[in-house]
């Protein structure tokens, strides 16, 4: 293995060359298609469109919640320029090249120029990176956001504080768990404050950005709409789809059905707010009447998340209606590989759990790269403020899963974070010798 990663390591110019190329036969040579929440954000930013306002607009008020709002208005900014699925993807293509160069400078300030190129070389292989060129999710933005915030924060200067702020505000906007790293920054914060016997006030800077943001973002939305919304308002509906009698750990549809929890008679006749209201009071009510049961499906939520990853694999083989975990579902209920989700050959059957198989290996290979990367830190004591903030994130992110429910989306942002940690381990446990990479 040493000798294979120095070879790549020494060939990563070509290989982010090839691995541009691949996108971009990607998005111009497959027919892109929407479907669940890739085809609803779509479809909002379609809806002002045709409206002519911006998100969210004035008939959103009774829909079920408000939706990424910052995201939806980028998406919708972008269609407005052509109005097609490529636009977006071309922009989720500049994302994943700018995402590239920011994961290695901030593997460049946290640890050494070997262990950024290696990070990179870990994001290119992720197989989920590439796929996500080819939908409309808001992970690539989010953790683009966050990225940037960590990025300028490691800058350590004042104007770098306030920019992290800034897109530290810009990434709530798109997804509410950006709330979590805002949470990370005071507990460092806290942490440094005390370690230096004195306030660490440059922090404020941070802060700052964080309410600049909100309160321009958030007072543009109430200059269209009428309300003060900067975030998505999901948060309630989550937190039951975590918290009900039918609750398995991961996401249920089910809670929204008659006779069920999240259960609403005539939906249309509530605006979002008092639908939102609605779903966290059933939550809190189900949790304070069942606390063991809500605790004992945090292993069950864990397992959701972390067990199988596929979040864009099957889109990009071509099964858009699919996931690897229903997949192997029907194996076993149907006796059958990919009985009731698409009709499909055996051999076309054979080469989906083929690739996989390998992205399945690939990603355990990496969550344990990561897992002895983080005891190799706490063994050493070789923390900084990077990966200490890093790593108050993850944990946070980890326990925002516990508090609703998982998925393998909700645990890319900070799977993203924690390759530098991966390569870091794998640098020093392989030895890997140092191959420097020309500044372009």
């Amino acid at each position: 293995m040493k000798k294979l990663i120095e070879f790549l390591l020494s060939k990563i110019k070509y290989i982010i060359l090839i691995y541009v190329l691949i996108q971009l036969v990607l998005i111009f040579a497959t027919e892109i298609t929407y479907n669940s929440d890739c085809q609803y954000y779509y479809q909002l930013a379609q809806d002002c469109i045709e409206q002519g306002e911006f998100y969210p607009a004035q008939n959103h008020l009774y829909e079920d919640y408000i939706f990424a709002p910052l995201y939806i208005n980028v998406i919708l900014v972008l269609l407005k320029i052509y109005n097609s699925h490529i636009t977006i993807s071309l922009f989720n293509f500049l994302i994943i090249l700018v995402q590239i160069l920011v994961l290695y400078k901030i593997s460049l300030k946290v640890f050494s120029e070997n262990v950024a190129a290696l990070s990179v070389l870990l994001y290119i292989f992720y197989l989920n990176n590439l796929g996500f060129v080819l939908l409309n999710y808001t992970e690539l933005l989010f953790v683009f956001l966050v990225s940037l915030s960590i990025y300028f924060f490691l800058l350590n200067k004042n104007y770098a504080f306030l920019l992290s702020g800034i897109f530290l505000g810009s990434s709530i906007a798109v997804r509410p768990t950006g709330w979590v790293l805002l949470a990370a920054f005071i507990i460092l914060q806290m942490y440094v404050s005390y370690k230096n016997r004195k306030p660490a006030t440059s922090y404020l800077y941070i802060y700052t950005g964080v309410l600049i943001f909100i309160l321009c973002f958030g007072g543009w939305t109430y200059s269209h709409f009428g309300k003060f919304e900067f975030t998505s308002t999901t948060g309630p509906v989550n937190l039951l789809i975590g918290a009900n009698d039918d609750a398995t750990g991961g996401f249920n549809g089910t809670v929204h059905q008659k006779g069920k929890i999240g259960y609403i008679e005539n939906p249309e006749n509530l605006t979002y707010t008092k639908k939102s209201d609605f779903y966290l009071e059933e939550a809190v009510k189900w949790i304070q009447e069942n606390p063991i049961k809500w605790i004992s499906l945090v292993p069950l939520k864990m397992l959701h998340a972390f067990a199988w990853d596929d979040i864009t694999v099957s889109p990009l083989l071509g099964y858009h209606n699919l996931n690897f975990g229903r997949a192997v579902r029907n194996i076993f209920d149907q006796n059958s590989s990919l009985v009731n989700a698409e009709k499909v050959s055996g051999t076309t059957s054979v080469f989906y759990f083929f690739i996989q198989a390998i992205h399945h290996l690939y990603y355990y290979f990496l969550l344990v790269a990561i897992v002895l990367g983080i005891y190799q830190l706490i063994k050493n004591k070789n923390f900084n403020d990077g990966t200490r903030l890093i790593l108050l994130y993850s944990l946070f992110s980890i326990f925002v899963i516990m508090i609703i429910f998982g998925t393998p989306r909700f645990k890319y942002p900070m799977f993203i974070l924690l390759l530098p940690l991966a390569a870091n381990y794998l640098t020093a446990k392989l030895k890997i010798s140092e191959k420097r990479i020309e500044q372009s």
